[in-house]
Protein backbone atom coordinates (compact mmCIF):
# COMPACT_ATOMS: atom_id res chain seq x y z
CA UNK A 1 0.00 0.00 0.00
CA UNK A 2 1.35 3.56 -0.99
CA UNK A 3 1.94 6.21 1.40
CA UNK A 4 -0.56 8.29 -0.73
CA UNK A 5 -3.39 5.69 -0.13
CA UNK A 6 -2.32 5.41 3.81
CA UNK A 7 -2.62 9.33 3.58
CA UNK A 8 -6.13 9.06 1.85
CA UNK A 9 -7.57 6.33 4.32
CA UNK A 10 -6.65 8.48 7.34
CA UNK A 11 -8.55 11.45 5.59
CA UNK A 12 -11.61 9.38 5.27
CA UNK A 13 -10.89 7.70 8.95
CA UNK A 14 -11.24 11.23 10.09
CA UNK A 15 -14.30 12.47 8.12
CA UNK A 16 -16.41 9.37 8.73
CA UNK A 17 -15.55 9.60 12.86
CA UNK A 18 -17.10 13.62 12.37
CA UNK A 19 -20.02 12.70 9.82
CA UNK A 20 -21.22 9.45 11.71
CA UNK A 21 -19.72 9.22 15.43
CA UNK A 22 -19.62 5.83 14.99
CA UNK A 23 -18.83 3.20 11.69
CA UNK A 24 -17.88 -0.47 11.88
CA UNK A 25 -14.57 -1.17 9.82
CA UNK A 26 -16.42 -3.19 7.13
CA UNK A 27 -19.02 -0.03 6.30
CA UNK A 28 -16.08 2.09 5.95
CA UNK A 29 -13.92 -0.31 3.79
CA UNK A 30 -17.06 -0.49 1.78
CA UNK A 31 -17.76 3.21 1.32
CA UNK A 32 -13.72 4.17 0.81
CA UNK A 33 -13.61 1.19 -2.50
CA UNK A 34 -17.14 2.57 -3.57
CA UNK A 35 -14.89 5.82 -4.13
CA UNK A 36 -11.77 5.58 -4.12
CA UNK A 37 -9.38 2.34 -6.12
CA UNK A 38 -10.57 -0.16 -4.00
CA UNK A 39 -8.33 -1.63 -1.27
CA UNK A 40 -8.33 -5.13 -0.54
CA UNK A 41 -9.30 -6.68 3.10
CA UNK A 42 -6.23 -8.13 4.02
CA UNK A 43 -4.23 -4.59 3.07
CA UNK A 44 -6.85 -2.38 5.29
CA UNK A 45 -6.46 -4.94 8.32
CA UNK A 46 -2.81 -4.52 8.03
CA UNK A 47 -3.11 -0.72 7.56
CA UNK A 48 -5.32 -0.71 10.72
CA UNK A 49 -3.38 -2.81 12.88
CA UNK A 50 -0.55 -0.73 12.43
CA UNK A 51 -2.34 2.75 12.55
CA UNK A 52 -1.52 5.08 15.80
CA UNK A 53 -4.49 6.52 16.96
CA UNK A 54 -2.57 8.11 19.89
CA UNK A 55 -3.39 11.73 18.30
CA UNK A 56 -5.89 11.31 16.60
CA UNK A 57 -9.73 12.14 17.52
CA UNK A 58 -11.04 8.33 16.92
CA UNK A 59 -10.07 5.26 18.04
CA UNK A 60 -10.80 1.55 17.03
CA UNK A 61 -13.37 0.04 19.47
CA UNK A 62 -14.23 -3.56 20.26
CA UNK A 63 -16.83 -4.52 22.75
CA UNK A 64 -14.58 -5.79 24.86
CA UNK A 65 -13.70 -2.00 25.14
CA UNK A 66 -17.04 -1.20 26.34
CA UNK A 67 -17.29 -4.64 28.46
CA UNK A 68 -14.77 -6.32 29.86
CA UNK A 69 -16.55 -9.47 29.93
CA UNK A 70 -17.58 -9.58 25.99
CA UNK A 71 -14.90 -11.94 23.92
CA UNK A 72 -12.48 -10.27 21.83
CA UNK A 73 -14.83 -8.42 18.62
CA UNK A 74 -13.29 -9.67 15.20
CA UNK A 75 -11.04 -6.91 13.58
CA UNK A 76 -13.58 -6.05 10.91
CA UNK A 77 -16.42 -5.69 13.13
CA UNK A 78 -14.57 -3.09 15.44
CA UNK A 79 -15.68 0.39 14.73
CA UNK A 80 -14.26 4.16 13.98
CA UNK A 81 -15.67 5.90 17.01
CA UNK A 82 -15.48 9.68 17.37
CA UNK A 83 -13.50 10.67 20.79
CA UNK A 84 -16.22 12.14 22.32
CA UNK A 85 -18.77 9.32 22.79
CA UNK A 86 -15.64 7.66 25.00
CA UNK A 87 -14.14 10.64 26.99
CA UNK A 88 -15.84 9.72 30.47
CA UNK A 89 -18.06 6.22 30.04
CA UNK A 90 -19.86 4.45 27.34
CA UNK A 91 -23.28 6.11 28.21
CA UNK A 92 -22.94 8.81 24.69
CA UNK A 93 -21.81 5.87 22.83
CA UNK A 94 -24.58 3.50 23.69
CA UNK A 95 -27.38 6.54 22.94
CA UNK A 96 -25.59 7.00 19.76
CA UNK A 97 -25.83 3.30 18.53
CA UNK A 98 -29.27 2.87 19.78
CA UNK A 99 -30.33 6.02 17.69
CA UNK A 100 -28.22 5.21 14.84
CA UNK A 101 -31.03 2.17 13.69
CA UNK A 102 -33.50 4.58 12.81
CA UNK A 103 -31.00 5.72 9.74
CA UNK A 104 -29.02 4.53 6.93
CA UNK A 105 -25.85 5.92 6.07
CA UNK A 106 -25.93 9.62 4.75
CA UNK A 107 -22.89 8.97 1.82
CA UNK A 108 -21.94 12.58 0.30
CA UNK A 109 -19.76 12.30 -2.86
CA UNK A 110 -15.82 12.08 -1.91
CA UNK A 111 -15.41 15.73 -2.79
CA UNK A 112 -17.58 16.67 -0.03
CA UNK A 113 -17.03 13.71 1.92
CA UNK A 114 -13.36 14.52 2.56
CA UNK A 115 -14.69 18.14 3.75
CA UNK A 116 -15.56 16.15 7.22
CA UNK A 117 -11.59 15.23 7.72
CA UNK A 118 -11.63 18.77 8.94
CA UNK A 119 -12.60 18.92 12.42
CA UNK A 120 -14.37 22.36 12.30
CA UNK A 121 -16.62 21.46 8.94
CA UNK A 122 -20.37 21.82 8.85
CA UNK A 123 -22.61 22.04 6.53
CA UNK A 124 -24.37 25.55 7.20
CA UNK A 125 -27.91 25.37 6.36
CA UNK A 126 -30.05 28.41 5.70
CA UNK A 127 -31.23 27.47 9.56
CA UNK A 128 -27.57 28.20 10.87
CA UNK A 129 -27.29 31.46 8.71
CA UNK A 130 -30.41 32.51 10.40
CA UNK A 131 -29.16 31.78 13.90
CA UNK A 132 -26.04 34.01 13.28
CA UNK A 133 -27.75 36.50 11.58
CA UNK A 134 -29.87 36.86 15.18
CA UNK A 135 -26.40 36.35 17.28
CA UNK A 136 -25.08 38.90 14.75
CA UNK A 137 -27.67 41.97 15.08
CA UNK A 138 -27.64 42.08 19.32
CA UNK A 139 -26.51 45.39 19.45
CA UNK A 140 -24.52 43.75 22.87
CA UNK A 141 -22.48 41.44 20.50
CA UNK A 142 -19.87 41.87 18.16
CA UNK A 143 -19.23 39.65 14.86
CA UNK A 144 -16.72 37.71 16.11
CA UNK A 145 -18.84 36.60 19.49
CA UNK A 146 -22.11 36.48 17.44
CA UNK A 147 -19.99 33.94 15.27
CA UNK A 148 -18.16 32.09 18.31
CA UNK A 149 -21.54 31.13 19.52
CA UNK A 150 -23.20 29.85 16.30
CA UNK A 151 -20.48 27.43 15.70
CA UNK A 152 -21.28 26.11 19.10
CA UNK A 153 -24.75 25.97 18.92
CA UNK A 154 -24.43 23.82 15.18
CA UNK A 155 -21.29 21.72 16.82
CA UNK A 156 -23.33 21.04 19.49
CA UNK A 157 -26.30 20.26 17.77
CA UNK A 158 -24.50 18.07 15.50
CA UNK A 159 -23.43 15.57 18.44
CA UNK A 160 -26.31 15.87 20.44
CA UNK A 161 -28.05 12.19 20.68
CA UNK A 162 -31.20 13.15 22.44
CA UNK A 163 -32.87 16.30 20.06
CA UNK A 164 -32.71 18.28 23.51
CA UNK A 165 -31.61 21.85 22.41
CA UNK A 166 -31.12 22.66 26.19
CA UNK A 167 -27.59 22.34 26.65
CA UNK A 168 -27.27 24.90 23.40
CA UNK A 169 -29.39 27.71 24.71
CA UNK A 170 -27.41 27.03 27.90
CA UNK A 171 -23.66 27.20 25.84
CA UNK A 172 -24.81 30.27 24.39
CA UNK A 173 -25.83 32.05 27.42
CA UNK A 174 -22.09 30.66 29.02
CA UNK A 175 -20.83 32.48 26.21
CA UNK A 176 -22.41 35.93 26.16
CA UNK A 177 -25.82 35.26 25.08
CA UNK A 178 -28.44 37.67 27.71
CA UNK A 179 -31.36 35.77 29.04
CA UNK A 180 -32.62 38.69 31.14
CA UNK A 181 -34.54 39.73 27.26
CA UNK A 182 -37.15 36.86 27.37
CA UNK A 183 -38.72 37.59 23.99
CA UNK A 184 -34.95 37.47 22.22
CA UNK A 185 -34.07 34.13 24.11
CA UNK A 186 -37.50 33.13 23.34
CA UNK A 187 -36.75 33.79 19.57
CA UNK A 188 -33.20 32.57 19.79
CA UNK A 189 -34.72 28.94 21.23
CA UNK A 190 -37.07 28.56 18.02
CA UNK A 191 -34.01 29.43 16.12
CA UNK A 192 -32.16 26.65 17.35
CA UNK A 193 -35.13 24.28 17.04
CA UNK A 194 -34.91 24.97 13.57
CA UNK A 195 -31.57 24.38 13.00
CA UNK A 196 -31.69 21.37 15.29
CA UNK A 197 -34.06 19.63 12.62
CA UNK A 198 -31.45 20.86 9.84
CA UNK A 199 -28.06 20.11 11.12
CA UNK A 200 -26.62 16.69 9.99
CA UNK A 201 -26.41 14.48 13.05
CA UNK A 202 -24.38 11.36 13.84
CA UNK A 203 -27.29 9.73 15.80
CA UNK A 204 -28.59 9.82 12.17
CA UNK A 205 -25.67 8.48 10.58
CA UNK A 206 -25.16 11.83 9.20
CA UNK A 207 -28.51 12.51 8.09
CA UNK A 208 -30.70 15.19 9.35
CA UNK A 209 -33.93 14.83 11.40
CA UNK A 210 -36.15 16.20 8.55
CA UNK A 211 -34.42 13.81 6.85
CA UNK A 212 -35.25 10.56 8.79
CA UNK A 213 -38.46 11.90 10.20
CA UNK A 214 -40.16 14.23 7.32
CA UNK A 215 -42.19 17.13 8.26
CA UNK A 216 -43.89 15.73 11.52
CA UNK A 217 -42.29 18.44 13.91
Amino acid sequence: MTEEVKNLLEDYMAAAANLYGIIPLWKFLEIYNSQNEPVTESEFREFVENLDTKDKYYDFVGQENIDENAPETEMMNKEIVAEYLYMEDWDEYKAVKELQKMADYYIPKKERFLRYKDDFFYEKALEFIDVRAFLRNLPYMSKEEADGIAEDTLFLLQIDNENDITSAVQNAIRLGLKDSDKAKLKEFCELVMELNDNVRKNCYLGHTRKEVFGDIF
